[in-house]
């Protein structure tokens, strides 16, 4: 009975730790896309410029994160907010690997203070309500993140400590001796209960130590463990695509190619004879513990130096096995860049075409419900909206670096004012997609009825003319579109109390999926009807008159 709660508190310290672990790569990833600014991209880009510093960055990433997988999905997060490029990733990844052996071959620091220590300054952030301050709260985000995320790692590495003493896990480790691949299997399934090759390392060298184990056979499992942490990294990715996706298959096949080189080279010295692996091991390192570390070594840095030199050939592998996604392609700003920020007269015109670029993209949610479709075949308008509030996100960072730089009063009184625009056009798309969400998933009575249908139209015909205005405003134009947006509460009152009224009124599910329509509805012309005033303003102003959304 004792084993078995034992091997239930093994199990619950796993599975919690692995839910902290995902939580905390999900708020790192949040909030590393609004952090991801100029300065940090900047400094990023020097850093992976050339392959030195590629080298130093991503060994000093592992060395701080003591995790590959860690390492790997900081990296993917930074992808995924645009910070770094896919050729500039590849290299990190590879180097991060040798910074997280070389803490195994320092003695690895226990990281339970850490992660102490940043849950403490974390909290300290919130009592001081830095997480509410524009310039902090996600940096607090991300220390959040970055905490639970090794919080995570301790915990599952704090349950597999216990797996040394589980008699069926010795036993079997004994039958495996007769075998390498068994071993090599072994040490891979073990890692990837605990997350971490260096847990298997240490479980190999204390069963070494206990006389259960010789040199070989040590090698041998920390190869498979070494194997094992690949295959973790795409199992934790594997609802990843494109380009995050890119990073795991890297991952694993970087450790891949590490254990098929260092395996086959061990197996011929010890049939051979000759001074290969195990000899030069034996002559760097005379204890057992510092032999396990420089195999620890020799498997990161092995295919850092085979697969990195090739990584142009890397980067076109992983595209054509995870391409791109379509998410990806639509949620990549079109006209922001770095260096517009350094030019006001450059920056505002070209946050003036993004934005019209999420303008015109409103009305493509509505074709996935209308009859007849301006595309034959409409983006799916979960992946239009993940896409597009991605490139508003990018486009709020851009705007507030701009608002907080050097910039003369017109062109404040301009950022701020396409600020402005930019809430309410995140606040469009929301209610655009959440409407289009509804009538898909309406009852069947509901999707009968020709309401749906009509509102949807009369939608992208607003929508499609609000873009149409903002491209090119002008006082008739504009005073059509607020005419048009004007309030339409009593209508759609009538509307709902006549679908309703009469002796045989719907069920109550398809009462509350009309409501939640024309709520929406409603909403929807009177977001359409502030960003058209927003427009008008703009052009009354004397002393500062807006640039005119450029044509796309």
């Amino acid at each position: 009975m004792r084993g078995v709660v034992g091997t239930m508190e093994i199990i619950a310290t796993l599975f919690g730790g692995l839910g902290l672990f995902f939580t905390g790569v999900k708020l790192i990833g949040r909030n590393l896309q609004h952090m991801a600014g100029r300065r940090f991209r900047a400094a990023l880009t020097r850093a992976t410029g050339n392959p030195l510093g590629a080298a130093l960055a991503g060994t000093l990433l592992g060395a701080l994160t003591q995790s590959t997988n860690a390492a790997t999905f900081i990296v993917i997060n930074l992808i995924t907010a645009g910070a770094v490029t896919t050729r500039r990733a590849i290299p990190l990844v590879g180097w991060a690997n040798l910074g997280t052996a070389l803490l195994v071959a320092l003695t690895v620091v226990d990281l339970r203070l850490a992660v102490l220590y940043v849950l403490g300054v974390t909290g300290l952030c919130f009592y001081f309500d830095l997480d509410r301050s524009t310039r902090y709260r996600h940096l607090v985000g991300a220390l959040l993140g970055i905490g639970v995320l090794f919080l995570g790692l301790q915990l599952m590495k704090a349950g597999a400590g216990p797996l040394r003493d589980v008699p069926a896990l010795r036993a079997a480790l004994l039958f495996a001796v007769s075998s390498d691949l068994l071993l090599v299997l072994i040490g891979a399934a073990i890692t990837l209960v605990a997350q971490s090759s260096a847990t298997v390392a240490v479980l190999a060298v204390t069963l070494a130590s206990a006389g259960l184990f010789g040199e070989r056979e040590t090698i041998v499992l920390v190869l498979g463990s070494s194997l094992g942490s690949g295959l973790s990294t795409l199992l934790l990715g594997g609802r990843l695509s494109g380009r995050a996706g890119q990073m795991a298959i890297f991952q694993a096949l970087f450790k891949t190619v590490g254990v098929a080189i260092l395996l086959p080279v061990f197996l011929l010295e010890e049939r051979s004879g000759l001074p290969l692996l195990r000899h030069a091991i034996d002559a760097a390192a005379s204890g057992l513990p510092d032999r396990v570390a420089w195999v620890f070594v020799l498997c990161q840095l092995v295919p850092a130096l085979v697969v990195l030199p090739f990584s142009r050939v890397a980067e076109r592998l992983l595209a054509r096995w995870s391409p791109p996604t379509e998410t990806e392609e639509l949620s990549r700003p079109r006209y922001l860049s770095d260096e517009a920020l350094i030019h006001p007269g450059t920056a505002l015109p070209l946050a003036d075409k993004e934005q019209l670029r999420l303008l015109r993209h409103l009305p493509d949610y509505l074709d996935c419900v209308r009859a007849e479709p301006d595309h034959a075949a409409p983006i799916p308008f979960g992946t239009l909206h993940e896409a597009m509030i991605a490139v508003a996100r990018a486009a709020e960072s851009f705007q507030t670096e701009l608002i907080d730089g050097d910039l003369p009063r017109g062109a404040l009184v301009r950022a701020i004012a396409q600020q402005s625009r930019l809430e309410l056009l995140i606040a469009l798309h929301d209610s655009v997609h959440d409407l289009v969400r509804q009538i898909a998933g309406a009852p069947e009575a509901l999707r009968a009825h020709p309401l749906p249908a009509q509102m949807a139209e009369s939608l992208h015909a607003l929508l499609t003319s609000l873009a149409d205005t903002a491209a090119d405003p002008d006082p008739d134009g504009i005073a059509l579109l607020v005419e048009l947006t004007g309030d339409r509460g009593a209508l759609m009152e009538r509307i709902r109390h006549a679908f309703l009224r009469g002796d045989d009124p719907p069920p109550m599910a398809v009462q509350r999926a009309l409501f939640a329509q024309t709520a929406l509805f409603e909403r929807i012309v009177w977001l359409t009807s502030r960003v058209a005033l927003l427009l008008r303003e703009g052009l009354v102003m004397r002393a500062s008159p807006p640039l005119p959304m450029a044509a796309d």
